[in-house]
């Protein structure tokens, strides 16, 4: 699929649209397991459109269509999640594709890497590294950030699941990577690195 890819905020708008690809039959492996009413995603999402939580929530367009969500926030901001990857530092991303049409077309990788770089390191101009996590038996997740320039730190578990925390930096010539504290998390986490692959 071609067609350069757009992000504007989230809305109050666009909750039933939400709503309804939350309850798709796709997003239920991996993404939202039990089905979700309008009611509950605004109580989920309303406070992120309003700015009443540090996440900033995002639609992506292609051809002047709403097509995958994607949301960012400071790892610094959210304690719990802080302990469950052991990471301090940096900007997380969560996302989905809500076409399912579109899955398989390169779209997501498109959609995560245009994101990082023109939504969320612009968001939080402080960090360096952006992080992003899967349950590790999600392949096709695990391959589109791979595709958008995420490379496999280490394993953790949430929720009962094992993950695969992914991390891209940046700047990602070689010779920042050596000058970066990225450089040490990823060369002492070469078999989470291998088992991931």
């Amino acid at each position: 699929m071609t067609g350069q890819i757009a992000y504007r905020p989230l809305a109050e708008a666009d909750l039933p649209l939400m709503a309804d690809w939350l309850n798709r039959p796709h997003l239920r492996a991996f993404y939202q397991r039990e089905p979700i009413s309008l009611a509950a995603v605004a109580a989920k999402y309303g406070p992120r459109i309003r700015r009443e939580v540090p996440t900033h929530s995002w639609l992506a367009i292609l051809a002047g269509a709403p097509f995958g969500y994607l949301q960012c926030y400071r790892v610094a901001d959210w304690a719990d999640w802080r302990g469950t990857i052991g990471v301090d530092h940096g900007v997380s991303i969560d996302l989905f594709i809500g076409e399912a049409a579109l899955i398989g077309h390169g779209v997501g990788r498109r959609m995560l890497a245009g994101y990082v770089d023109q939504v969320a390191f612009p968001q939080h101009p402080d960090e360096r590294l952006c992080w992003i996590g899967h349950e590790l038996e999600n392949a096709a997740a695990r391959g589109c950030s791979a595709a958008a320039g995420f490379v496999p730190v280490r394993e953790y578990v949430e929720d009962g699941a094992r993950c695969v925390l992914m991390v891209r930096q940046l700047f990602s010539r070689t010779d920042d990577l050596k000058n970066d504290p990225l450089h040490g998390i990823l060369r002492h986490s070469g078999s989470a690195v291998r088992a991931a692959r």
